[in-house]
């Protein structure tokens, strides 16, 4: 490896430490805040500290290729990923009081599955697109269901979930499998950045009076002070918005577009998929109406994605659409 790689390797790790430490102190405080003490407090925040730790330093190119080798003499390593998680589970629930056979049960599935099927996967030599799409599906039904309740307890319910989820993504599709473009890196740049305001500005002035038109959005400002905004944008961006650009344009989309050989019909097959994942999010008729936004969203993010090959050009356009619809509409 070059010395400029190897530097530039360092610094991203510096990196993604140096934000994994932020959003410890930031959850560590905000657990204090809701009420949490003692043995339940340090449990939760070395739960935190290990899922939000993977879930930056897997942005790490080095730190993936690393586990690449970890890998590539013995594929039954990959088991190794869930006993990891499991571990961090039992930490959790015994000094929460949490534990249950249930929520166990629900967790090792969760994992599981999509594990297995990526594991037959990279046995075989064709049709492997499939086992891929298959997998994706098993880690964003349960989200989608809500069957995943029962594993934690609290306010962390939703954010450990998707936090377990999003480095089993990681480790199984762009570690284990090696799949290319999937775009997660934490490093901006001027192309990002432009590429994300350009395309939410385009989307603001599609989106906006045809929410207002359809009577899905209603014009009501919360008026909040910048701290309440600023924890909002972050949640919205850690837990909704990467996570879901990962799932559908670093993963759903480039796949698809791998298996039919057409980014843009992957385009259009992956924004249809976003807006129907989002009908069982309001009663009827709201849920069609979001549907419809959402999938015009989802062109977008898509769009984004393509012209950066980076889901955090995409997070940073589906975070802006997230918050500006949070503090000005309901």
């Amino acid at each position: 490896m070059k010395l400029k790689e190897l530097l530039t390797g360092k610094y991203q790790i510096f990196i993604a430490i140096s934000l994994a430490f932020i959003f410890v102190i930031i959850g560590s405080a905000l657990a204090y805040y809701n009420g949490l003490r003692d043995l339940a407090l340090i449990t939760t925040v070395i739960t935190f500290t290990v899922l939000i730790t993977g879930y930056t330093l897997l942005s790490v190119e080095i730190v993936r290729q690393r586990l690449e080798k970890f890998f590539v003499n013995n594929t039954y390593k990959l088991w190794v990923v869930i006993v990891l998680f499991c571990l961090v589970y039992f930490i959790y629930a015994l000094g929460n009081q949490a534990f249950s056979l249930k929520g166990t049960g629900k967790l090792i599935l969760f994992l599981s599955l999509p594990t297995l099927v990526i594991f037959l996967a990279n046995q075989k030599r064709n049709n492997k697109w499939i086992f891929y799409l298959v997998a994706i599906l098993l880690i964003w039904l349960p989200f989608d269901f809500r069957w995943l309740g029962g594993i934690w307890t609290g306010k962390v319910v939703y954010a450990f979930n998707v936090l377990v989820a999003f480095n089993l993504a990681i480790i199984l599709f762009a570690v284990y499998s090696q799949i290319k473009d999937v775009g997660y890196d934490l490093i901006i740049n001027k192309s990002i950045i432009y590429h994300a305001l350009v395309n939410f500005a385009i989307f603001a002035i599609i989106a906006i009076p045809l929410g207002l038109g359809i009577k899905f959005l209603t014009f009501a400002p919360r008026n909040q002070g910048f701290i309440p905004v600023f924890l909002t944008a972050l949640g919205i961006f850690l837990f909704t918005a990467l996570p879901e650009e990962l799932l559908f344009r670093g993963l759903m989309q480039n796949i698809l577009g791998k298996w039919l050989g057409s980014d843009r019909k992957a385009l259009i097959i992956a924004s249809i998929l976003f807006g129907l994942a989002h009908l069982n999010n309001a009663a009827y008729p709201q849920n069609i109406k979001y549907c419809l936004l959402a999938t015009i969203a989802g062109i977008f993010y898509g769009r984004v994605y393509l012209e950066t090959r980076s889901i955090l050009a995409g997070a940073i356009t589906h975070a802006l659409v997230d918050v500006v619809w949070h503090e000005l509409f309901k």
